[in-house]
C-alpha cells in the first residue's frame, strides 16, 4: 500500500514539474504580444495627443477665463510655439492619419508627420503637423519602463 502511495506522489510531482516549463513558454509569448501591442499604441498615442492639443486650442479661444492654465498646458505640448488656427471655435479635426514619414533626429527623438482635415461649416482644409516623439527609459525598482513625450510643431 505504501509503495502505491509513493508511486502516485512521484507521478504527481513529475507532472507538476512539466507545468512550470509550459508557463515559461507562455510568458515569452505574452511578452512578445505586449511588445507588438506597444507599437500599435504609439500611433494611437500620437493621435490622442493631437486631439488633446486641438481641444486645448479650442478651449483657449472659447473660454478666456482659463487662458493661463490652458496656455501652460499648450506650451507643454508645443515644440516651438503655440499654433494659431483661424475660426477654431467652429472647427473640428477629422481623418487624423499618422504617416510613415519618420525622420530620426537623434537616438531618442523622432519627427513624425501627421495629416488631418480641418473642417468648418464653410470648408474642409487638408493640413499637416509634425510630432516630435522623445523616447526614454525609466528604471523603477530595477524594472525598465518606456517613457514617451510628444510635442507638436508646424515645422
Amino acid at each position: 500500500m505504501k509503495q502505491l502511495i509513493y508511486i502516485i506522489l512521484v507521478l504527481l510531482f513529475m507532472s507538476c514539474a512539466n507545468k512550470e516549463m509550459n508557463k515559461k513558454y507562455d510568458f515569452t509569448t505574452e511578452s512578445h504580444m505586449k511588445t507588438s501591442a506597444l507599437e500599435i499604441t504609439k500611433y494611437e498615442l500620437l493621435s490622442e495627443k493631437f486631439n488633446q492639443y486641438f481641444d486645448l486650442l479650442k478651449l483657449k479661444a472659447t473660454h478666456p477665463d482659463f487662458k493661463d492654465n490652458i496656455i501652460t498646458q499648450l506650451q507643454d505640448l508645443s515644440q516651438n510655439g503655440i499654433l494659431e488656427i483661424n475660426q477654431i471655435e467652429e472647427a473640428t479635426v477629422q481623418n487624423i492619419e499618422v504617416t510613415n514619414e519618420i525622420k530620426i533626429i537623434s537616438d531618442s527623438i523622432e519627427k513624425i508627420k501627421i495629416n488631418y482635415d480641418l473642417v468648418t461649416s464653410k470648408s474642409t482644409v487638408k493640413d499637416s503637423i509634425y510630432a516630435y516623439k522623445t523616447s526614454s527609459e525609466i528604471i523603477i525598482d530595477g524594472v525598465t519602463f518606456p517613457s514617451l513625450k510628444i510635442k507638436f510643431s508646424k515645422e
